[in-house]
């Protein structure tokens, strides 16, 4: 049976960007279908047509049906990839300054989806990922709600531990749970090098060692205020020098915000992280993959959306255990959950703005 893939905000950075990678992977096979789903505005459709047409002209070899929907309602898919929503700018430099603003699109897509396909799987993209976890999850079956942060964080921290002990990321294994935020917690106890060379093994030590001597919190603010005053002087050379300088657990934090201060988006990292997660719904094979999830005391007693190693298969994610961990790490997954639960309560008691879809 054909498969159809739907991406809601297509038209935007993240969504172009990943309706490109899903086709060059050739995840999809002949006749099935991926939506550029729009929001009902004559700009949006526009815009829309004319990715379509781009997308056939450099991916009709593979035969996948390239539709462009609309506007939400019009949505028919077993996947739906939620991209939709304001990004980071200027003024708006946190995820979580994004709670208020996204609130309304995330609620409009839960109501219309839980209408038009209840039995979708829904991968959540937009930021504040969690809030939009929460919104869908409280409307539609939370174990086919999840949100790609938590496998994003987890790949970056994967890449600085290899750049710092000059390896590949593919001979690296991280996780990174928690807040796809300032919350975040990285593990240094999940750290795995698929490596037998003593020096790289010596060397993560010496890394894990270090990361010991100083709170993480203490080094992420220290970090981030060196950052910013390079920023403010226009230096993104020596901001993002000064981060290679600091250990792979802070850096995750701080890296990011340069690339949004330059770009206001982090379309390709977001884009193959999210593809790596309908990679693995489709592969149905049981691999580790990070996500945010409506959690009611499957791990460690945890309630709320937290980011958690999870499976993913057609009929959602299967939480994954997590015995390495010690009791600092799990302290602090606590700490990140009740936080988590702490924002999305207190962006839901407030009235939302207007809104559109985009």
């Amino acid at each position: 049976m054909p498969r159809s893939i739907a991406i809601l905000g297509a038209s935007g950075a993240v969504g172009s960007t990943l309706a490109a990678q899903i086709l060059r992977s050739e995840l999809l096979e002949p006749n099935d279908r991926l939506q550029l789903v729009g929001h009902g505005a004559s700009a949006s459709e526009a815009k829309l047509l004319g990715t379509r047409i781009d997308l056939l002209d450099a991916f009709d070899d593979e035969r996948v049906e390239i539709e462009m929907v609309p506007k939400i309602e019009d949505v028919d898919a077993d996947i739906v990839v939620v991209t939709s929503g304001v990004g980071p700018s200027d003024k708006l430099k946190d995820r979580r300054d994004l709670g208020a603003i996204n609130r309304a699109i995330f609620e409009e897509i839960a109501e219309i989806c839980a209408q038009r396909v209840p039995d979708a799987l829904f991968v959540v993209v937009s930021n504040p990922v969690e809030l939009g976890v929460k919104i869908l999850a409280d409307r539609l079956d939370r174990k086919k709600v999840f949100g790609m942060g938590a496998q994003q964080d987890s790949l970056r921290f994967a890449r600085a531990v290899a750049k710092t002990l000059r390896m590949s990321r593919k001979d690296v294994r991280a996780s990174v749970l928690g807040e796809h935020g300032q919350a975040m917690v990285p593990l240094w106890s999940t750290v795995e090098l698929l490596s037998e060379r003593r020096e790289h093994h010596a060397a993560l030590d010496d890394l894990k060692k270090r990361a010991s001597e100083t709170p993480l919190r203490e080094r992420v603010a220290a970090l981030h205020a060196e950052v910013l005053a390079l920023l403010e002087s226009n230096d993104v050379p020596e901001a993002y020098e000064a981060c290679r300088r600091a250990l792979p657990d802070a850096r995750i934090f701080v890296q990011p915000f340069i690339t949004y201060h330059c770009m206001h988006s982090t379309p390709n990292a977001t884009a193959n992280a999210t593809l790596m997660c309908l990679a693995a719904i489709i592969a149905a094979d049981a691999r580790q993959m990070h996500g945010q999830v409506l959690l009611e005391g499957e791990v460690y007693g945890l309630r709320g959306v937290c980011g958690v190693p999870i499976t993913l298969n057609s009929d959602g994610w299967h939480v994954l255990g997590m015995n390495s961990i010690d009791d600092v790490e799990q302290k602090m997954l606590h700490q990140a959950a009740e936080s988590i639960t702490s924002f999305n309560e207190s962006v839901l008691a407030t009235p939302a703005p207007g809104h559109d879809v985009s």
